[in-house]
């Protein structure tokens, strides 16, 4: 973690600030805190591997107690959740391997991790509706000069969405040691990841942020008044020195109006609004979102969905914000193929069918579940299209031949990061 994001940090229990035990084992350099305790007036959290963990749940009480013996190393193991030696070995060596990707770590993390959903979520309908929700409200409230905060991130798909809007860079903020760990070493590169609990008041200081997001993960929240009331707070105009509004961005919650695969435990519209107290709420359905961006190339946050509409909407959007600019009809640009944040490949999705000059790629599910759940992604994703063998076979890279640019703006090549898969 840098230093200075101590300045930004407070205890989720005493509210208090935090500051570096340097009587006990730590591992810094003048920029960066790398091993070591936080201290406040009522708790010491560890740091592990460069990653704050702010909360007290018991892997987090034993990964302290062995960076206080000078074993960081057994720290990391301990918060990766990674019992058996064997596996944790795998880990070990994909974590130490310039050559290791993503999938690779991912799969070195064992069977009960989320690897399919993470693996394709560059491509899955809600991350297109969020991606471009994110990236239209952050260019708005942030402006490249002011920090978004990603709470519930997972391993910073959408993290990655900030990184370029977002100054300093984003902070991502989740319960699963791993998942954080993940984006800062391969999603999200630069970001700054913090280990906490979204059912408990969050570490950070009151106006520290201008953007406070938490997509495809409320539902799962219990303790949904106190996360939102902890947005605001986050965000709150008051106590953030430059003045302009900042915007509080809740993206695909579940409708308790209807059912959807891994529902949670979800509020209906109304339920959402009120838990909103600082700042009035809009909520949006997914569905309409969804054939702005696909369809018509705009974002239209003008819009105001009619009750009945809401409660069809498998999913929703809420967004709070007192930004003028905010509320209106956004042009949502195609992405570009002239050159890649990461490097350009072809989707996880499409199974290459080479045939001499030229290449077929086939749309191909992992699953049925998850056909059944991500199905909609047909809207964009072509079930088969030839393209010119030696044009993918440069792949991947950090620009795409002119005859495969179609193919980025219809997400059948993405802009991955590197080491992906």
């Amino acid at each position: 973690m840098h230093v200075e994001t101590l300045e930004i940090l407070r205890c989720p229990y005493c509210g208090a600030r935090l500051e570096l035990v340097e009587s006990l084992f730590h591992q810094k350099t003048a920029a960066e805190i790398h091993d070591g305790i936080l201290g406040c007036h009522c708790c010491v959290f560890p740091v592990v591997d460069g990653i704050p963990v702010l909360h007290l749940q018991p892997a987090a009480v034993t990964a302290r107690d062995q960076v206080q013996a000078g074993r960081p190393e057994l720290a990391r193991r301990t918060m990766i959740g990674l019992d058996d030696e064997a596996q944790a070995a795998g880990f070990e060596a994909a974590a130490a391997s310039d050559a290791a990707t993503y999938r690779d770590t991912v799969a070195a993390l064992g069977p009960n991790f989320e690897a399919g959903y993470f693996l394709y979520r560059f491509s899955d309908p809600t991350y297109v509706v969020a991606d471009a929700a994110v990236r239209t409200v952050a260019n708005i409230v942030l402006h490249g000069q002011r920090r978004a905060i990603d709470i519930c991130g997972g391993s910073g798909h959408l993290t990655r969405s900030l990184m370029t809007v977002s100054s300093p860079p984003p902070v991502l903020a989740d319960l699963y040691f791993a998942k954080v760990w993940l984006a800062r070493r391969f999603t999200a590169p630069g970001c700054e990841p913090v280990c906490c609990d979204g059912n408990a008041p969050f570490p950070f200081a009151r106006g520290t942020f201008a953007l406070a997001m938490c997509t495809d993960a409320f539902m799962y929240i219990w303790t949904k008044r106190q996360f939102v009331g902890e947005m605001e707070r986050l965000v709150d105009d008051v106590r953030r020195a430059d003045g302009e509004p900042g915007a509080v961005l809740i993206g695909h919650t579940h409708n308790e109006r209807t059912w959807t695969p891994s529902h949670g435990q979800p509020l209906s519209p109304a339920g959402y609004r009120d838990l909103f107290e600082a700042l009035e709420p809009r909520v949006f359905g997914e569905a309409g979102l969804f054939d702005d961006v696909v369809n018509r190339g705009i974002l239209d946050l003008a819009r105001h969905d009619a009750a009945d509409t809401l409660d069809r909407d498998p999913a929703l959007t809420i967004l709070a914000t007192r930004h003028e600019g905010v509320f209106a009809t956004h042009r949502v640009e195609a992405m570009p193929a002239a050159r890649a944040t990461g490097e350009f490949r072809l989707n996880p999705l499409y199974t290459a069918i080479p045939d001499g000059e030229r290449v077929q790629l086939r749309l191909q599910f992992p699953s049925e579940d998850y056909a059944d759940e991500y199905g909609a992604c047909r809207a964009y994703l072509p079930d088969e299209v030839t393209v010119d063998r030696e044009a993918i076979e440069a792949l991947p890279g950090a620009a795409v031949a002119r005859s495969l640019a179609p193919l980025v703006t219809s997400r059948v090549i993405l802009d991955l990061p590197k080491r992906y898969y």
